[in-house]
């Protein structure tokens, strides 16, 4: 979905609108395009379903139960009734944010734009955040539930890499699984170095499987980008993801996580807040313990504040091919061997 209203400039009083403009660290012009920079560093922010929330708290009804159908031969038989439920999915906006500390020395020597510098390294830790969180269960929001690893295990849709003749037979079985499960796969989010197994596939006659630059259902395109290199595999979209969220899956258990296949449509990013920036020149930052970490009065410091509101779910209505909640799940994992 489009952001418009992006960033909002904060009311600090040691904040000078003039005193900024004659040194933007923040240029009017690119602020607009922040949220815009992180969604394509995050995997889930570029794949997953956007909607706005005008509330701490969003309640989504979900479908539980299908309806029956009957056939009425009989000129006078009766027609019959069928039920259908639903269960209630919660939607909890929770505070995603960074501070930022700069040397005003800095600000004042610099002979080049600081923003161009600090800009991407804010969207990317923010989208690094917001994948870690959603696809592994790292630092998740307890609101937020279990992440897309935790459920896709549960559903035991879970594929070793290994486990076929090659790379590409696991694969095809991470998104069989999710098949499987009455839904279609429209996207892969994988490790940056799982591009290379797949490019270095051969077939009988020793030629290259995934040819870059051809279509065609066998076809494995990578072009370039800031954070996720996008190609295909089997048709399917595939994002190789390397703004570090799935090294930190690697650094957390041996048997990690190496690329997650599903129907991305069916996760949901709420938008609660857009990424608010505020700066100060007088703030001061306390550590949870209570004692100082930064005084920016004292130690001639501005103190960049960047928040911003998210929740997310995966509602996972019941479908045809298999209604039994606990047991359906729209993604697959694809993982390294223990």
């Amino acid at each position: 979905m489009p952001y418009n209203s992006l960033i909002s400039r904060g009311t600090d009083p040691s904040y000078s609108t003039s005193a900024n403009e004659s040194n933007p660290l923040i240029p009017v012009e690119v602020q607009r395009g922040i949220i815009q920079g992180m969604t394509e560093k995050s995997a889930v922010m570029r794949l997953m379903k956007t909607m706005r929330m005008s509330r701490h708290l969003k309640q989504m009804p979900v479908l539980n139960s299908l309806p029956t159908a009957y056939w009425v031969t009989d000129p006078t038989g009766l027609k019959q009734t069928s039920e259908m439920d639903w269960r209630n999915v919660m939607l909890t906006a929770e505070e995603l944010a960074v501070l930022i500390p700069i040397p005003d020395v800095v600000l004042a020597d610099a002979d080049y734009d600081i923003w161009s510098e600090i800009r991407p390294k804010v969207e990317e830790a923010f989208g690094k955040a917001l994948d870690e969180a959603v696809l592994f269960g790292i630092n998740t929001p307890s609101s937020w539930g279990s992440s897309i690893k935790s459920l896709a295990s549960t559903a035991s849709n879970t594929v070793t890499i290994g486990t076929g003749v090659d790379i590409a037979a696991d694969m095809n079985n991470a998104l069989a699984a999710v098949e499987a499960d009455g839904y279609g796969p429209n996207a892969i989010a994988m490790r940056q170095d799982l591009r290379a197994s797949f490019r270095g596939l051969r077939s009988t006659t020793n030629e290259f499987v995934f040819k870059p630059g051809e279509a065609g259902a066998e076809n494995s395109r990578f072009g370039s980008g800031n954070n996720a290199v996008e190609g295909s595999i089997f048709d399917i979209r595939a994002l190789a993801i390397r703004n570090g969220s799935f090294e930190s899956e690697n650094t957390a258990t041996s048997n990690s996580v190496s690329a997650i296949a599903g129907d991305f449509s069916q996760g949901i990013i709420a938008v609660r807040e857009d990424i608010s920036v505020d700066f100060s020149k007088s703030a001061v930052i306390h550590d949870n313990t209570g004692a100082i970490q930064y005084n920016a009065w004292q130690q001639d410091l501005t103190i960049g504040r960047f928040v911003a509101r998210f929740a997310f779910a995966v509602p996972n209505p019941v479908n045809r091919t298999r209604e039994t909640t606990s047991a359906r799940y729209p993604f697959a994992l694809l993982r390294d061997s223990a």
